[in-house]
């Protein structure tokens, strides 16, 4: 028995001493595909940093990010964790029917900086109405799979209050029409209206949306069973997956929708990006070939991002959308109401949003947030100055 106790231990520090020794004769990786982050770089041996504590901890970081065969590593814990009944893997919730969903707790929520948002917005608006029309202006929150797809969470998962949050938020919204798109989402959540390895809702779930922000503004769009679906990959694995960096989890489906006499809506259009790049396209199929395959929509996320279609409905109007990445599937829609239309990023976007307005003539304005990013936003101060 003791011969036996001795060969583990034998075998075990083998392998460590395996691991160790590959890991630092391998080149640090400086990016994970997979997880869609930078990984940390050797800490910086000094007095000061090792008397701060903060040597210790970005020595840590730095271990766990670049030990080898490190995403499968995280796959066999993710394996075991499921064999053993857990849900809550890599911070998100294994649901059911494969899908997962967004960890974020009560205790995320940081009020103050949700009343700095608010206010923002708020400000942004009243300024906003002074060359804009009222009824032009409109706000629209996006609810999380967490709250639409509720019944596919596992037991227990604990997530904030997304719909007393939404209610709260909108009430406090004036001077614009304030589109609530709960009501439309939940009647067809037994729909493919969110990704399942995958934070953002699809292209089906970005229309309803449309639809519902078209009624209340009183502009025109087609119905859903009216339109062609174009498939571009069944191959997607999201935001989610990366987390969890489950083997066995399920592939997305990505498409667009178009009528039956074009393309995919935003196909045919005139791009700027960032008032530099051009292109003739609201997707980049590039992307498809990529880890991060929401990148479909516009190539990833700018400061800028001017459109002009030349068969939209209303050639006079030009809209402003301060959005987040929720915005990428759900602008190519409006591309048949709006001549011209501006996304503006916020986390990208450094200059002075009312000059902009000014200077493009927008003459409507859309705010599209996903609930969880609006709350936790750092940037929608600049809505109101320059940096």
């Amino acid at each position: 028995m003791k011969k036996i106790r001795v060969t583990m231990i034998v075998i075990f520090v083998a392998f460590l001493a395996l691991v160790s020794g590959e890991s630092l004769l391998m080149k640090d990786r400086e990016f994970s595909p997979n997880e869609n982050r930078y990984l940390a770089e050797p800490p910086r041996l000094t007095v000061d940093n090792i008397l701060s504590g903060k040597f210790q901890d970005s020595l840590e970081n730095y271990l766990r990010d670049q030990i080898c065969f490190r995403d499968g590593w995280i796959t066999v814990k993710t394996g075991i964790q499921k064999a053993c009944k857990d849900t809550d893997i890599g911070g998100a919730y294994v649901g059911k029917d494969g899908y997962d969903f967004e960890k974020i707790t009560p205790e995320d929520v940081d009020e103050k900086q949700i009343a700095r948002n608010v206010k923002a917005v708020q400000n942004f608006f009243a300024k906003a109405s002074e060359n804009v029309e009222k009824d032009r202006i409109s706000f629209l929150l996006v609810p999380s799979s967490g709250l639409v797809m509720a019944d596919k969470l596992p037991a227990h998962a604990r997530l904030f209050d997304q719909a007393k949050c939404i209610d709260q938020i909108e009430k406090q919204m004036k001077d614009c029409r304030v589109t609530d798109v709960r009501e439309k989402l939940l009647s067809h959540n037994e729909d493919y209206i969110y990704y399942k390895t995958d934070h953002h809702w699809t292209s089906e779930g970005a229309y309803l949306a449309y639809e519902t922000w078209c009624d209340s503004t009183g502009m025109e769009s087609t119905p859903l069973a009216d339109l062609k679906k174009q498939v571009a990959t069944k191959k997607f694995r999201g935001s989610l997956y990366s987390k969890i960096l489950d083997a066995d989890s399920a592939y997305d489906s990505i498409w667009t929708y178009g009528d039956t006499k074009q393309k995919a809506y935003g196909s045919d259009c005139s791009l700027t990006i960032d008032e530099k790049k051009q292109t003739d396209s609201c997707y980049d199929t590039a992307q498809l070939s990529q880890k991060d395959k929401y990148k479909y929509f516009f190539g990833d996320n700018y400061g800028t991002v001017q459109i002009v279609s030349d068969h939209a409905r209303h050639q006079d109007r030009n809209l402003l959308v301060i959005k987040d990445s929720f915005a990428n599937t759900f602008v190519p829609f409006a591309t048949e109401n709006y001549g011209q239309i501006t996304m503006i990023d916020l986390r990208y976007y450094n200059g002075n949003v009312e000059e902009y307005m000014k200077e493009h003539k927008i003459t409507d304005v859309l705010v599209l947030y996903n609930i969880t990013n609006f709350i936790s936003d750092r940037n929608l101060y600049k809505l109101v100055g320059r940096i």
